[in-house]
């Protein structure tokens, strides 16, 4: 559970730093951010999984590429539901798709002290 509350924390986080440093980006407050994240996780174990299912051998074809643009498109679409979260375009999308990858990325791999009070995690193995 605490990897589940850090992971959406930073990548909230990594999206408000996504938002200072690139054009065409908006997010008005914390708040928007982590509904945002929210939203992006969620159009992503639906909608995107069912996407990249759709797409794996034109995936394999393009090594990988394909999946940053449905993460791109997810992303532009998260911005349409959610308000305060704005982009201006699928270029900032797919920018900030890329961008925000990098940075979670980055983020996870800083160790976190285990919960002892979460005994038979499907995340220690």
């Amino acid at each position: 559970m605490v990897y589940f509350i850090v992971n959406w924390v930073s990548s909230a986080v990594g999206l408000l730093l996504v938002a200072a440093l690139l054009p065409g980006f908006r997010i008005t407050d914390f708040q928007s951010a982590v509904i945002a994240c929210g939203v992006v996780g969620l159009l992503s174990a639906g909608l995107g999984s069912l996407l990249k299912h759709a797409a794996s051998s034109l995936t394999v074809a393009l090594f990988g590429g394909l999946l940053l643009i449905v993460d791109a498109f997810l992303f532009r679409l998260s911005a349409l539901l959610v308000p305060g979260f704005a982009m201006l375009g699928f270029l900032p999308a797919l920018a900030g798709a890329a961008l925000l990858l990098a940075l979670n990325l980055a983020l996870l791999r800083i160790p976190l002290k285990e919960d002892p009070l979460d005994s038979g995690s499907w995340l220690s193995s």
